[in-house]
């Protein structure tokens, strides 16, 4: 289970280092922090390794490609992490599946947006 909750950090920061700009990278940083501590409440260590940390300048350099909608669906997925619970142990899986249904909210981010963060 660690693993795997380890490989959602990885994937998570992979998405906020390229993802859009301004205010919502503002919040995607802060939802990437706040994703940290609520992860390791379940003893599990992202390793903040520098390969794995958010990178707002990149996130602001993808922010062109993205439409006002789209930076409001990325704040809402931010907003969204932050609101979650601290993950507990016993708990991993009911926690993940919160985790994943943020990830709704960027349903019908424009094509465009999508692959100037790489996706």
């Amino acid at each position: 289970m660690k693993k795997f909750m380890f490989g959602l950090m990885a994937a998570v920061t992979l998405l906020f280092g390229a993802g859009c700009g301004g205010n919502a990278c503002d919040d995607l940083e802060d939802a990437n922090k706040a994703l940290e501590e609520k992860v390791s409440a379940c003893g599990t260590d992202t390793g903040g390794e520098e390969e794995d940390t958010f990178d707002k300048g990149v996130c602001e350099d993808a922010l062109d490609a993205c439409s006002d909608s789209d930076k409001d669906r990325l704040s809402d997925l931010a907003d969204c992490i932050q609101d979650l619970p601290d993950c507990r142990v016993g708990s991993e899986v009911e926690w993940i599946d919160q985790f994943s249904d943020c990830f709704d909210r960027t349903e019908g981010i424009s094509a465009t947006c999508a692959a100037a963060a790489g996706g």
